[in-house]
């Protein structure tokens, strides 16, 4: 009864078996298996291929030339105030168009500010209405989570635990307790690498 096939070899076997030097384990392999044995002949034909392909290299003046035929467009030119004059007064169309464009704009803005000299009492109103519809909707809002609130399960046994004084004050004094501990923990947690730092320099 013949024992299981070994394992093919890695790539680093193979390289290794390229470079000339490989170890004994991979040679005795190489001679048994046929497979990794045609693997690595197809390596090392692939090698010899690409060690024959010739170098080529750029002239020393490659650089420069490729560089001349770039275009690098100015990023400010589209911004800058002398490009959007020019593009501006361009033709008498653009003319046009600039001057309806800034004609509506100055036309909205004064008949806004005329309707709103005229309509202030309408305006106040109008903002009263707003806060006090927002007071109201937010009052409603107050009122059903705290509805909410009342008629969960856990919420009696909550408020059992506060109804006496004595009991308020022991879970207040918990809670600075738990507070001050993290806090504690926290600077003590901060101050570890610092002093693993000072530690690490001596």
């Amino acid at each position: 009864m013949t024992g299981l096939p070994a394992p093919h070899l890695t790539p680093d076997d193979i390289d290794g078996w390229l470079a000339g030097a490989p170890g004994p384990a991979v040679q005795a392999h190489l001679d048994e298996c046929p497979v990794c044995r045609a693997f690595a002949e197809e390596e090392r034909a692939l090698v010899a291929r690409l060690a024959a392909v010739p170098l080529f290299t750029p002239r020393a003046d490659f650089a420069d030339r490729v560089m001349a035929a770039v275009q690098v467009p100015d990023p400010f030119a589209i911004r800058s105030l002398a490009a959007a004059r020019r593009r501006l007064f361009a033709t008498r169309k653009s003319i046009a168009i600039a001057a309806s464009i800034a004609l509506l704009l100055v036309g909205s803005m004064a008949a806004s500010a005329l309707w709103t000299l005229a309509n202030q009492d309408t305006l106040i109103a109008a903002g009263n209405w707003l806060a006090a519809e927002a007071g109201r909707w937010a009052w409603v809002g107050l009122r059903g989570a705290a509805l909410n609130l009342i008629e969960q399960p856990w919420y009696g046994e909550v408020r059992g635990l506060v109804d006496t004084p004595a009991r308020l004050a022991l879970l207040s004094a918990l809670a600075s307790v738990a507070y001050v501990s993290g806090v504690l923990a926290l600077r003590r947690l901060l101050a570890i690498p610092a002093q693993r730092v000072a530690h690490a320099a001596a």
